[in-house]
């Protein structure tokens, strides 16, 4: 069986806060009691608002994220960047930003010279 709890049942060091107002529930549970939830909060709203859990579109990688995205360490990418076959980066402000198309771009042309490189390896 539940018990609700009134202002008067509160303990001692939540009567010194008079000045902020007592949440009745909040109380209650740190006293270890049980308390009946109300109806409209034992279920989640209907219908979710519109812009809940967006996260906006993924526009570029700064050069740490873009290596951990790929897979290879930072010093790796400076190592691919010195011999040309680092993705093109942009600066903005004072940082190094790898956009989405050029990371992809990258993937792409990575995957076709490795592939190109295993059929050279098979031919006599």
């Amino acid at each position: 069986m539940t018990k609700s709890c009134g202002p008067a049942e509160l303990d001692e060091s939540q009567a010194k806060h008079q000045s902020r107002p007592v949440d009745e529930h909040a109380a209650a549970a740190a006293a270890g009691r049980f308390i009946d939830v109300p109806p409209d909060l034992s279920m989640p709203p209907a219908s979710p608002s519109p812009y809940q859990g967006r996260v906006p579109p993924l526009l570029g990688y700064s050069i740490r994220e873009f290596c951990g995205a790929v897979g290879i360490s930072v010093s790796y990418f400076y190592e691919l960047k010195q011999a040309g076959l680092a993705p093109r980066t942009m600066k903005l402000g004072s940082r190094r930003i790898i956009s989405v198309e050029e990371a992809q771009k990258w993937c792409r042309e990575r995957t076709e010279a490795s592939e190109s490189a295993k059929r050279e390896a098979r031919q006599p």
